[in-house]
């Protein structure tokens, strides 16, 4: 249909590449994909509960609604010093807006069960998106207060932006107006600050008085009396004794300051400093909605920047932008479009290579177009254009290829037999069709079940086989329709048989093909912009190849070809020998067997995900309950210090009292810390990041007082430490014992770094103990008591004062100095109903203890536990393995279990999914193939080719050092689909032969001989397509070495091995169709039945 009216297939051909082009450009770009995680954040605040009352009062009675909720993956928490976090993990695929909703339902049932002076629950779901997209660092000769107001301007403006939802800022203040009272004072003059309160609110007001018409004219009458500024507010008139007026400022002192820091922000730059200092910064990270485009986003945020110089903020105040993933963004699109075109070189070489430049020319054409439908499917799918679908589609490059080879290659074929190219092109395509799709569907359904794995990781990585998935079915039909039309259009009418022609022009030709090859594997193999080593090596590889064929080959048809006469006499004896045809069966399981066994015997190991080399870290800094914000400010100074000694180390941005990329535990927190650090690029140190992970470790183990992590920044999901394991029970202190013991264990198990527990040093306490009896005859109550003291510690706002067109809190607090030691107490006074002072010591006591960090939740049971990371070179699973032989005589306690979570817990889930993918890919390809030869022994016969292939990918991993992963596993997983392909092809045209009269054994041998190219053109053509993704890219060296070894291996071991296995299975069923009737097909005799035919 589509050769006879190949001017629509050119219409088609223009209008895929235009709306190709318009989805290419309208796909939201982002450096990963935009995971919903399905994760609801219930956060309670009880401000001066301890963890036991958090846990009773809070934790327990939210916990108990929140289970009632169906969906639930788990349900953790966290009960510390004043607060509740809960984090409820739904089913993936949850609705996670519609489990909000019901989250907030079920807090509005139990909001009165809860404490009266516990704040209501807020509930928040959380997305990826929810991470900074970038950070501005605001600095200048200013006060904080000054530069905050700056950074609150700045940050308006940029929440104009359509696409962002949120700026937080780090280390900002506000302007505040204390007074400071004197506790004796209080007690000489008999005032309260409930007194000192009421006299401020009564003095502060400017109420309206109404409208009223005088002399004819209408007036609003307003009684202005609030405070003009702080000497009025002095001078307010507290109380009378005696006649005479006690002031404000006679009892108190007041002060123009600025609220009390919760949050600190420093920076250091040594592209734009050589001082080894940080600067204090006002830093606002900001978020993108989950659909915002981050380059665009960064793009629009710096024009405000620089149009807003002088306008926006002053001149003199500088703005450093820090963590710009649109940036990122950029440079890792840019990196992996990079291999995408070095991959698409790669294979037109190859092509050019195997079946001529205008033949190679045609069949990479349906890379484009497919690529160009496949960006159409991923914006009509909502899908992104990110690192993971990016990298789908480079995989996916070779193979878009393999449909066109085969049908060129077959119509070359036919052309050879004397046909025109256009009787050629239809009688060609409809011999392989049916082969080429059933080899296709066998691709895709390997990767369909990918598509669907469960999981934060599952959600991550679907974006692979879905663009792998969307490009391969373009890719058919564009084979189908395309290619053999541009063929009947393009190829000569009829094939003329190259002659080794020795003339000049046709010697230039072949030298030219030969330079043309080299060049374009120079730039294929380019790495960093620079040709190195591997490119010049390729390109003497592949012009090598090109020199071979024009010299060497040209004029040569298959049968011509030394290596492939080669094939047919190493078939010919293998065919004719019984015993030589099971032992390479036998040898081929055996290897099989043996490649599976390199993972039980340790010569291959499992990880999770591969370790690459970052250009940015994160150090966590956790001191423990009870450090002030400015302790944990000094830790953070000590780790500056020895950042400072790194030559690999360009800048940093420390936050103290904040974790700007923690989805989780959002807000201020005197006890926490985080400093982004930046490398510079790997190609310009010596060391690792992995290496300089484990010398700061090592550094950072020397500072007290805190527990500094180090990690490598991702925007993978985040697994936690690679070591975890978990103690479950009820009894704290004997989960503390065991806890503290296996920490000790795993200490002595070499690779482990950073061995810590989830129960930190607690908070000291001091607990007032209040006689109630005595206070009651006092006129005073607990509750009163309480807030009383609260007042005391942490203060009272009591109304405002505007300030430069600002409102400015008034808060009264206890004045400096007086609340420094646990004496200081005994000066407190309490006011009774009848208006006495009452000495605290008369009504309490106070009683010091050392209460617990926190209490953690599983499942609504307690859990303790044990983490670690790993040094560089460790493996997870083989610590984990070492540790449990060490505490096998260990005695646990009745009542506590073990449990293992971390890298171990996730790769047995991931592992899981993809085992049973791989088992449902290996199923539905039987079904196809079952279907396709009406048969169900030749169906085995091709998956044989599955096991040929998975000895090839784990010789692959061995040979290049890498682990066995989830993208290897991905990888075996694709090869069920992709592996099968050249023994689909095979089988289907020894068939072909079968039925138009070869006898078998003819048949096996000539199907070899005839698809010997192609099924290597396909292999190679693949191969090169994943070949600069595996040697550039560190992170996705397992699934391209183990499809690039697997295909090598397979695509040997299939022109030999699948013949004769073949031959195997079919002589079988003669016999069996022999010997039992009901085998025999009606209207064939068992005399009929022949091994030969």
């Amino acid at each position: 249909m589509f050769i006879n009216r190949y001017r629509v297939v050119y219409l088609i051909i223009v209008a895929i590449i235009i709306v190709g082009l318009l989805s290419y450009f309208n796909l939201t770009r982002e450096e990963m994909p935009d995971v919903t995680m399905p994760m609801g954040i219930v956060t309670t605040v009880y401000t001066g509960a301890a963890p036991q009352e958090v846990e009773s009062l809070i934790t327990d009675k939210i916990e108990g609604k929140l289970k009632e909720l169906e969906d639930v993956e788990s349900i953790k928490s966290t009960s510390s010093n004043g607060m509740s976090i809960i984090r409820v993990e739904f089913e993936v695929g949850t609705d996670i807006d519609d489990k909000i909703n019901e989250i907030r339902n079920k807090m509005g049932e139990i909001q009165n069960e809860l404490p009266e002076d516990s704040q209501s629950p807020i509930i928040r779901g959380i997305e990826s998106s929810d991470l900074p997209m970038m950070a501005l660092n605001i600095s200048g000769e200013y006060d904080l207060t000054t530069l905050t107001h700056i950074a609150e301007d700045v940050s308006k403006e940029i929440q104009q932006l359509g696409g962002i939802s949120e700026v937080l800022m780090v280390g900002g203040v506000e302007g505040e107006i204390h007074i400071y009272v004197d506790p004796a004072k209080l007690a000489t003059y008999n005032v309260s600050t409930n007194q000192i309160r009421s006299a401020i609110v009564n003095a502060n007001i400017s109420m309206p008085g109404g409208d009223i018409e005088l002399d004819d004219t209408q007036f609003n009458v307003r009684v202005p009396a609030s405070f003009g500024d702080i000497h009025e507010l002095e001078n307010i008139i507290v109380t009378l004794q005696n006649g005479v007026p006690i002031f404000v400022k006679d009892i108190a002192q007041v002060v123009d300051t600025t609220t009390e820091a919760t949050s600190y922000s420093k920076i250091y730059d040594s592209r734009l400093s050589q001082e080894k200092e940080s600067t204090p910064v006002i830093t606002l990270s900001i978020m993108k909605d989950s659909d915002g485009d981050a380059t665009e986003l960064s793009g629009k945020i710096k024009n405000i920047l620089d149009e807003g110089k002088g306008n926006l903020y002053p001149q003199d105040v500088f703005v450093t932008i820090t963590d710009d993933t649109g940036v990122e963004v950029n440079e890792t699109l840019d990196d992996v479009v990079g291999n995408a075109l070095s991959g698409l070189l790669v294979v037109i070489i190859v092509l050019y290579l195997l079946i001529g430049l205008r033949e190679s020319i045609i069949v990479a054409l349906v890379i484009p177009l497919s690529l160009f439908i496949s960006f159409y499917l991923m914006e009509f799918s909502n899908m992104s254009l990110n690192s993971m679908s990016l990298v789908g589609l480079i995989l996916a490059l070779g193979m878009l290829v393999d449909n066109a080879i085969v049908i060129m290659e077959n119509i070359d074929r036919v052309r050879e037999e004397g046909l025109d190219v256009v009787t050629a092109s239809k009688k060609a395509t409809n011999q392989v069709a049916p082969a080429v799709f059933s080899s296709t569907l066998t691709t895709i359904v390997a990767f369909l079940p990918m598509a669907t794995m469960s999981g934060m990781i599952g959600e991550f990585l679907k974006n692979i086989p879905i663009t792998i998935i969307f490009s391969i079915a373009a890719s058919l039909i564009m084979s189908l329709s395309i290619t053999p039309t541009l063929c009947s259009r393009f190829l000569s009418i009829h094939k003329v048989k190259e002659t080794k022609n020795k003339g000049k022009l046709v010697k230039a030709r072949k030298i030219l093909s030969v330079v043309f090859i080299f060049i374009l594997s120079l730039y294929a193999f380019m790495q960093d912009g620079r040709i190195g080593m591997l490119s010049i090596i390729c390109g003497v590889l592949f012009s090598g190849a090109m020199a071979l064929k024009q010299f060497k080959f040209a004029g040569k048809s298959h049968g011509d070809i030394s290596f492939i006469k080669y094939y047919e006499a190493m078939m010919e004896t293998l065919l004719n020998s019984k015993g030589k045809r099971v032992a390479a069966i036998l040898i081929a399981i055996l290897l099989f067997f043996g490649s599976l066994m390199t993972i039980p015997l340790g010569l291959l190991k499992i990880e999770l995900l591969p370790s690459s080399d970052s250009t940015n870290l994160t150090i966590d800094v956790d001191t423990p309950s009870g450090y002030l914000l400015e302790d944990t400010q000094n830790i953070v100074e000590k780790v500056e210090k020895t950042l400072f000694t790194y030559p690999e180390m360009i800048s940093f941005v420390s936050k103290i009292g904040n974790r700007g990329n923690d989805l989780v535990n959002r807000g201020d927190n005197p006890n926490i810390a985080q400093i982004s650090v930046e490398l510079v690029e790997d190609n310009k140190r010596e060391r690792s990041s992995v290496e300089i992970m484990d010398s700061l470790r090592a550094d950072f183990a020397d500072i007290a007082g805190a527990k500094i992590m180090v990690k490598q920044s991702t925007f993978a999901p985040n697994t936690g430490s690679p070591i975890n394991i978990k103690l479950i029970g009820d009894n704290l202190d004997m989960l503390e014992i065991v806890a503290n013991d296996f920490k000790d264990i795993l200490k002595t198990v070499p690779g482990t770094t950073e061995v810590g527990t989830s129960l930190g040093e607690g908070e000291r306490e001091l607990q007032v103990h209040i006689d109630k009896q005595q206070a009651s005859m006092l006129g005073l109550d607990p509750q009163k008591i309480s807030l009383e003291i609260r007042n005391a510690i942490q203060g009272v706002d009591v109304s405002t004062l505007k300030k430069n067109q600002e409102e400015t809190d008034i808060r009264i607090k206890t004045s400096k100095g007086k609340l420094t030691s646990i004496n200081d107490f005994q000066q407190l006074y309490f006011t009774s109903t009848s208006g006495e002072k009452i000495a605290f010591s008369r009504v309490a006591s106070l009683v010091e203890t050392q209460g617990i960090s926190a209490i953690e939740h599983e499942d609504l049971e307690r859990v303790v536990t044990v983490d670690s990371n790993i040094k560089a070179g460790a493996n997870s699973t083989e610590i984990l393995r070492q540790f449990q032989s060490k505490i096998e005589d260990y005695q646990i306690p009745k009542g506590i279990t073990i449990s293992y979570g971390g890298d171990n817990e996730s790769i047995t889930e991931s592992f899981t999914d993809m085992f049973f993918n791989m088992m449902v890919a290996i199923l539905l390809v039987f079904i196809i193939l079952a279907v396709q030869f009406n048969s169900l022994s030749q169906p085995l016969v091709i998956l044989f080719a599955v096991p040929l292939s998975v000895i090839g990918a784990i010789a692959g991993l061995i040979i290049t050092n890498n682990n066995f992963g989830l993208y290897a596993f991905m990888g075996i997983v694709a090869l069920v689909g992709i592996a099968v392909n050249e023994a689909i092809v095979l089988v289907d045209y020894t068939n072909y032969l079968r039925k138009n009269g070869n006898q078998m054994k003819e048949a096996i041998i000539e199907a070899g001989k005839t698809r010997f190219l192609p099924v290597l053109a396909t292999s190679i053509t693949t191969i090169g397509g994943i070949l600069p993704l595996a040697l550039k890219e560190q992170d996705y060296g397992q699934i391209g070495f183990v499809l690039i070894f697997g295909l090598m291996v397979c695509a040997l071991l299939t022109l030999i091995l699948i013949p004769i296995l073949y031959s195997m299975v079919e002589g079988i069923k003669v016999r069996v169709k022999r010997r039992i009737p009901i085998f025999v097909e009606r209207g064939q005799s068992k005399g009929e039945v022949s091994i030969e035919n």
